[in-house]
Protein backbone atom coordinates (compact mmCIF):
# COMPACT_ATOMS: atom_id res chain seq x y z
CA UNK A 1 0.00 0.00 0.00
CA UNK A 2 1.16 3.75 -0.31
CA UNK A 3 -0.14 7.04 0.37
CA UNK A 4 -0.65 9.90 -2.96
CA UNK A 5 -2.52 12.62 -4.17
CA UNK A 6 -2.51 14.19 -7.65
CA UNK A 7 -0.57 16.91 -7.48
CA UNK A 8 3.15 18.15 -9.09
CA UNK A 9 5.14 16.67 -5.91
CA UNK A 10 8.49 15.56 -7.38
CA UNK A 11 8.03 16.46 -10.80
CA UNK A 12 5.66 14.11 -13.11
CA UNK A 13 4.41 12.41 -10.21
CA UNK A 14 1.15 11.42 -11.91
CA UNK A 15 4.12 9.29 -14.68
CA UNK A 16 5.42 7.87 -11.54
CA UNK A 17 2.42 7.02 -10.33
CA UNK A 18 1.03 5.50 -13.34
CA UNK A 19 4.40 3.55 -13.52
CA UNK A 20 3.98 2.07 -9.82
CA UNK A 21 0.83 0.92 -10.44
CA UNK A 22 1.68 -0.89 -13.88
CA UNK A 23 4.62 -2.28 -12.56
CA UNK A 24 2.42 -3.96 -9.93
CA UNK A 25 -0.37 -5.19 -12.48
CA UNK A 26 1.92 -6.43 -14.55
CA UNK A 27 3.94 -8.65 -12.17
CA UNK A 28 0.70 -10.17 -10.64
CA UNK A 29 -0.28 -11.35 -13.67
CA UNK A 30 3.21 -12.61 -14.76
CA UNK A 31 3.95 -14.71 -11.53
CA UNK A 32 0.18 -15.86 -10.44
CA UNK A 33 0.40 -13.40 -7.38
CA UNK A 34 -2.77 -12.54 -5.59
CA UNK A 35 -2.12 -8.89 -4.75
CA UNK A 36 -4.29 -6.30 -2.91
CA UNK A 37 -3.19 -2.92 -3.80
CA UNK A 38 -4.61 -0.16 -1.78
CA UNK A 39 -3.90 3.34 -2.69
CA UNK A 40 -4.74 5.59 -0.06
CA UNK A 41 -5.39 9.65 -1.60
CA UNK A 42 -4.68 11.66 1.14
CA UNK A 43 -6.17 15.53 1.22
CA UNK A 44 -6.61 15.20 -2.86
CA UNK A 45 -6.24 19.16 -4.79
CA UNK A 46 -10.03 20.34 -5.55
CA UNK A 47 -8.96 21.42 -8.69
CA UNK A 48 -7.80 17.76 -10.18
CA UNK A 49 -9.26 14.45 -11.05
CA UNK A 50 -8.77 12.05 -8.32
CA UNK A 51 -6.82 9.07 -8.49
CA UNK A 52 -9.04 6.26 -9.46
CA UNK A 53 -10.07 8.65 -12.62
CA UNK A 54 -6.85 10.12 -13.23
CA UNK A 55 -4.96 6.75 -13.42
CA UNK A 56 -5.17 3.82 -15.60
CA UNK A 57 -6.14 0.45 -14.14
CA UNK A 58 -6.83 -2.84 -15.17
CA UNK A 59 -8.27 -4.75 -12.54
CA UNK A 60 -7.69 -8.30 -12.78
CA UNK A 61 -8.51 -11.95 -10.74
CA UNK A 62 -4.84 -10.98 -9.09
CA UNK A 63 -4.93 -7.86 -9.40
CA UNK A 64 -7.45 -6.04 -7.08
CA UNK A 65 -6.82 -2.53 -6.67
CA UNK A 66 -8.77 -0.05 -4.39
CA UNK A 67 -8.42 3.66 -3.64
CA UNK A 68 -9.02 4.72 0.06
CA UNK A 69 -9.85 9.12 0.38
CA UNK A 70 -9.09 10.83 3.13
CA UNK A 71 -10.64 14.54 2.74
CA UNK A 72 -9.58 17.98 3.18
CA UNK A 73 -11.78 18.07 6.20
CA UNK A 74 -9.58 15.70 7.86
CA UNK A 75 -6.32 17.14 6.72
CA UNK A 76 -6.74 20.15 8.06
CA UNK A 77 -7.20 18.79 11.68
CA UNK A 78 -3.85 18.49 11.78
CA UNK A 79 -1.49 21.06 12.86
CA UNK A 80 1.10 21.87 9.78
CA UNK A 81 -1.28 21.04 7.39
CA UNK A 82 -1.31 24.32 5.14
CA UNK A 83 3.10 24.06 5.13
CA UNK A 84 2.61 19.83 4.26
CA UNK A 85 -0.23 18.64 1.81
CA UNK A 86 0.27 14.82 2.78
CA UNK A 87 1.02 13.32 6.24
CA UNK A 88 2.30 9.80 4.41
CA UNK A 89 2.59 8.16 7.25
CA UNK A 90 -0.48 8.59 8.96
CA UNK A 91 -1.97 7.56 5.21
CA UNK A 92 0.03 4.88 5.18
CA UNK A 93 -1.73 3.64 8.16
CA UNK A 94 -5.03 4.46 6.75
CA UNK A 95 -4.21 1.30 4.52
CA UNK A 96 -2.61 -1.24 6.59
CA UNK A 97 -5.68 -1.01 9.13
CA UNK A 98 -7.72 -1.88 6.43
CA UNK A 99 -5.44 -4.23 4.70
CA UNK A 100 -6.91 -7.73 4.27
CA UNK A 101 -4.48 -9.63 3.05
CA UNK A 102 -1.69 -11.54 5.57
CA UNK A 103 1.30 -9.72 4.84
CA UNK A 104 0.99 -5.95 4.20
CA UNK A 105 4.09 -3.53 1.98
CA UNK A 106 4.38 -0.42 2.55
CA UNK A 107 5.81 0.80 0.24
CA UNK A 108 5.74 4.51 -1.91
CA UNK A 109 4.31 5.35 -5.34
CA UNK A 110 7.53 5.84 -7.18
CA UNK A 111 8.79 2.06 -6.25
CA UNK A 112 8.72 -0.92 -9.08
CA UNK A 113 10.09 -4.10 -7.66
CA UNK A 114 12.96 -6.11 -9.42
CA UNK A 115 11.16 -9.82 -10.62
CA UNK A 116 13.79 -11.62 -8.32
CA UNK A 117 11.48 -9.99 -4.95
CA UNK A 118 8.44 -10.41 -6.87
CA UNK A 119 8.99 -14.54 -7.16
CA UNK A 120 9.94 -14.24 -3.74
CA UNK A 121 6.62 -13.02 -2.50
CA UNK A 122 5.20 -16.11 -3.54
CA UNK A 123 6.54 -18.29 -0.98
CA UNK A 124 8.66 -18.34 2.06
CA UNK A 125 7.28 -15.31 4.28
CA UNK A 126 7.24 -15.67 7.82
CA UNK A 127 4.73 -13.98 9.92
CA UNK A 128 6.74 -12.68 12.67
CA UNK A 129 9.28 -11.09 10.38
CA UNK A 130 10.15 -7.86 9.11
CA UNK A 131 11.61 -7.76 5.21
CA UNK A 132 14.00 -5.26 4.00
CA UNK A 133 15.53 -4.76 0.44
CA UNK A 134 18.32 -2.17 -1.02
CA UNK A 135 16.92 0.42 -2.86
CA UNK A 136 17.90 1.08 -6.73
CA UNK A 137 17.79 5.00 -7.44
CA UNK A 138 17.16 5.06 -11.64
CA UNK A 139 16.51 8.13 -13.14
CA UNK A 140 13.68 7.82 -16.52
CA UNK A 141 13.01 10.08 -18.98
CA UNK A 142 9.32 10.63 -18.39
CA UNK A 143 8.61 13.87 -20.34
CA UNK A 144 8.82 11.76 -23.71
CA UNK A 145 6.30 11.29 -26.16
CA UNK A 146 6.00 7.46 -24.77
CA UNK A 147 6.26 6.79 -21.19
CA UNK A 148 8.91 3.92 -20.55
CA UNK A 149 7.62 0.23 -19.59
CA UNK A 150 8.17 -0.91 -15.61
CA UNK A 151 10.55 -3.36 -17.50
CA UNK A 152 12.57 -0.58 -19.25
CA UNK A 153 12.90 1.33 -15.84
CA UNK A 154 14.32 -1.87 -14.55
CA UNK A 155 17.10 -2.13 -16.45
CA UNK A 156 18.23 1.43 -16.17
CA UNK A 157 21.63 2.39 -15.02
CA UNK A 158 21.69 2.61 -10.75
CA UNK A 159 22.42 6.17 -10.02
CA UNK A 160 22.47 5.21 -6.24
CA UNK A 161 22.52 2.00 -4.13
CA UNK A 162 20.85 2.66 -0.62
CA UNK A 163 22.29 -0.93 1.14
CA UNK A 164 22.50 -1.52 4.93
CA UNK A 165 26.05 -0.72 5.23
CA UNK A 166 25.09 2.96 3.88
CA UNK A 167 25.03 4.86 0.32
CA UNK A 168 26.64 3.41 -2.29
CA UNK A 169 27.19 5.08 -5.91
CA UNK A 170 27.62 1.90 -8.43
CA UNK A 171 28.85 4.32 -11.05
CA UNK A 172 31.63 5.64 -9.28
CA UNK A 173 30.72 9.30 -8.42
CA UNK A 174 27.47 10.78 -6.93
CA UNK A 175 25.19 12.14 -9.31
CA UNK A 176 25.32 16.25 -9.64
CA UNK A 177 22.32 18.09 -8.11
CA UNK A 178 21.64 22.08 -7.90
CA UNK A 179 23.82 23.58 -5.27
CA UNK A 180 21.19 24.22 -2.09
CA UNK A 181 20.56 27.39 -0.76
CA UNK A 182 23.49 28.83 0.51
CA UNK A 183 23.66 29.50 4.15
CA UNK A 184 26.12 32.22 6.07
CA UNK A 185 29.35 30.38 7.79
CA UNK A 186 29.50 31.25 11.34
CA UNK A 187 32.70 30.55 13.00
CA UNK A 188 32.01 30.04 16.04
CA UNK A 189 32.62 27.74 19.36
CA UNK A 190 29.47 26.56 19.51
CA UNK A 191 28.80 24.81 16.38
CA UNK A 192 32.07 22.93 16.80
CA UNK A 193 30.86 21.27 20.01
CA UNK A 194 27.51 20.72 18.39
CA UNK A 195 29.13 18.58 15.70
CA UNK A 196 31.42 16.68 18.69
CA UNK A 197 27.98 16.03 20.04
CA UNK A 198 26.74 14.34 17.46
CA UNK A 199 29.90 12.21 16.87
CA UNK A 200 29.49 10.84 20.38
CA UNK A 201 26.07 10.28 19.90
CA UNK A 202 26.92 8.72 16.58
CA UNK A 203 29.07 6.49 18.28
CA UNK A 204 27.13 5.67 21.22
CA UNK A 205 24.25 4.63 18.23
CA UNK A 206 26.92 2.00 16.87
CA UNK A 207 27.48 0.61 19.92
CA UNK A 208 24.35 -0.04 22.01
CA UNK A 209 21.80 -0.26 18.89
CA UNK A 210 21.30 -3.70 16.20
CA UNK A 211 22.34 -2.60 12.85
CA UNK A 212 19.22 -2.13 11.00
CA UNK A 213 18.94 -1.97 7.59
CA UNK A 214 17.19 1.71 7.87
CA UNK A 215 18.38 3.10 4.32
CA UNK A 216 15.24 3.87 2.21
CA UNK A 217 13.15 1.71 5.07
CA UNK A 218 9.84 3.92 4.01
CA UNK A 219 10.11 2.90 0.35
CA UNK A 220 9.99 -0.99 1.77
CA UNK A 221 8.97 -2.71 4.83
CA UNK A 222 7.18 -5.98 4.35
CA UNK A 223 5.89 -7.43 7.50
CA UNK A 224 2.71 -9.76 8.39
CA UNK A 225 -0.50 -7.49 9.34
CA UNK A 226 -0.33 -9.10 12.84
CA UNK A 227 2.96 -7.67 13.32
CA UNK A 228 1.61 -4.09 12.06
CA UNK A 229 -1.52 -4.42 14.46
CA UNK A 230 1.02 -4.45 17.18
CA UNK A 231 2.36 -1.72 16.47
CA UNK A 232 -0.34 0.26 16.42
CA UNK A 233 1.17 0.99 12.64
CA UNK A 234 3.88 4.09 12.09
CA UNK A 235 4.02 6.89 14.70
CA UNK A 236 1.26 9.15 13.86
CA UNK A 237 2.99 12.39 14.29
CA UNK A 238 1.96 15.51 12.60
CA UNK A 239 5.49 16.01 10.88
CA UNK A 240 7.49 15.16 8.04
CA UNK A 241 8.21 11.75 7.31
CA UNK A 242 11.71 11.71 8.10
CA UNK A 243 13.05 8.91 10.38
CA UNK A 244 9.43 8.00 11.42
CA UNK A 245 9.76 4.75 8.95
CA UNK A 246 12.66 3.97 10.95
CA UNK A 247 11.12 4.20 14.64
CA UNK A 248 8.86 1.34 13.30
CA UNK A 249 11.42 -1.01 12.05
CA UNK A 250 13.24 -0.60 15.55
CA UNK A 251 9.37 -1.28 17.26
CA UNK A 252 9.36 -4.54 15.94
CA UNK A 253 12.83 -5.35 16.90
CA UNK A 254 12.21 -4.35 20.23
CA UNK A 255 9.14 -7.13 20.24
CA UNK A 256 11.36 -9.99 18.72
CA UNK A 257 10.15 -9.73 15.16
CA UNK A 258 13.16 -11.00 13.09
CA UNK A 259 14.64 -8.32 10.84
CA UNK A 260 15.43 -10.15 7.36
CA UNK A 261 17.27 -8.34 4.70
CA UNK A 262 16.85 -9.77 0.99
CA UNK A 263 19.88 -9.51 -0.98
CA UNK A 264 19.94 -7.94 -4.26
CA UNK A 265 18.68 -8.88 -7.25
CA UNK A 266 15.98 -8.75 -4.83
CA UNK A 267 15.97 -5.01 -4.54
CA UNK A 268 13.02 -1.85 -5.04
CA UNK A 269 13.47 0.51 -7.81
CA UNK A 270 13.15 4.17 -7.19
CA UNK A 271 12.23 6.56 -9.83
CA UNK A 272 13.82 9.46 -9.29
CA UNK A 273 11.91 13.00 -8.30
CA UNK A 274 13.29 16.20 -8.10
CA UNK A 275 15.88 18.01 -5.55
CA UNK A 276 13.73 19.09 -2.66
CA UNK A 277 10.30 17.37 -3.01
CA UNK A 278 11.73 14.00 -1.01
CA UNK A 279 15.18 13.37 0.42
CA UNK A 280 18.65 13.18 -1.95
CA UNK A 281 21.25 12.64 -0.18
CA UNK A 282 23.69 15.35 -2.40
CA UNK A 283 21.58 17.87 -1.16
CA UNK A 284 19.53 19.83 1.70
CA UNK A 285 17.12 21.29 -0.43
CA UNK A 286 14.55 19.54 1.61
CA UNK A 287 15.44 20.71 5.29
CA UNK A 288 15.42 24.37 3.82
CA UNK A 289 12.00 24.06 2.52
CA UNK A 290 10.55 22.45 5.41
CA UNK A 291 12.49 24.89 7.72
CA UNK A 292 11.09 27.58 5.82
CA UNK A 293 7.82 26.19 5.90
CA UNK A 294 7.71 25.66 9.73
CA UNK A 295 7.04 22.18 9.12
CA UNK A 296 8.75 19.97 12.03
CA UNK A 297 10.25 16.54 11.33
CA UNK A 298 12.28 14.00 13.88
CA UNK A 299 16.05 15.02 14.12
CA UNK A 300 18.69 12.34 14.23
CA UNK A 301 19.41 12.63 17.66
CA UNK A 302 16.11 12.29 18.72
CA UNK A 303 15.63 9.36 16.38
CA UNK A 304 18.52 7.67 18.07
CA UNK A 305 17.49 8.64 21.40
CA UNK A 306 13.78 7.14 20.51
CA UNK A 307 15.42 4.29 18.88
CA UNK A 308 17.87 3.71 22.31
CA UNK A 309 14.58 3.56 24.26
CA UNK A 310 12.45 1.22 22.12
CA UNK A 311 15.76 -1.34 22.29
CA UNK A 312 15.86 -1.26 26.09
CA UNK A 313 12.85 -1.45 27.12
CA UNK A 314 10.95 -4.34 24.44
CA UNK A 315 7.65 -4.66 23.45
CA UNK A 316 5.83 -2.48 20.71
CA UNK A 317 5.77 0.22 22.67
CA UNK A 318 2.79 1.34 20.43
CA UNK A 319 3.03 5.04 19.87
CA UNK A 320 -0.94 5.31 18.88
CA UNK A 321 -4.13 4.53 20.36
CA UNK A 322 -6.65 2.06 19.60
CA UNK A 323 -7.95 4.18 16.59
CA UNK A 324 -4.84 4.50 14.60
CA UNK A 325 -5.61 4.69 11.19
CA UNK A 326 -8.47 6.69 11.17
CA UNK A 327 -10.09 3.51 12.22
CA UNK A 328 -13.35 5.70 13.60
CA UNK A 329 -13.67 7.40 10.03
CA UNK A 330 -15.85 6.14 7.52
CA UNK A 331 -13.78 7.18 4.34
CA UNK A 332 -14.73 6.53 1.05
CA UNK A 333 -13.23 3.42 -1.22
CA UNK A 334 -13.60 2.83 -4.79
CA UNK A 335 -12.55 0.06 -6.53
CA UNK A 336 -10.87 1.72 -9.96
CA UNK A 337 -11.56 0.88 -13.31
CA UNK A 338 -15.12 -0.91 -12.06
CA UNK A 339 -16.98 1.96 -11.38
CA UNK A 340 -18.24 1.09 -8.15
CA UNK A 341 -17.88 2.73 -4.87
CA UNK A 342 -18.50 2.72 -1.11
CA UNK A 343 -18.61 3.94 2.02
Amino acid sequence: MAASRNDTHGGNLFERMQLFVDGLAEQSERFGLPLELIMVEWNPPADRPPLAEALRWEPTENFQPQVITVPPDIHRTYPHADGLPLFQMIGKNVGIRRAKAPYVLATNIDILLSDELFAFLKDGLKPNAMYRVDRYDVLAELDGPRLPTPAECRALPVLRQHSRDGLLYPQGQAPVVPAATSRPVRLALKPSIKRLGRIATATLDRLVLPKLHTNGCGDFTLTSRDVWQGMHGYPEWPEYSWHIDGVAMFQAYAAGVEMIDLKPPMVAFHLEHGVGSGWTPESRSLFDRLDAAGVPYLSTEEYGRLARKLVRTGGYQPYNDDAWGLANHDLRTEIPGRRHAAS
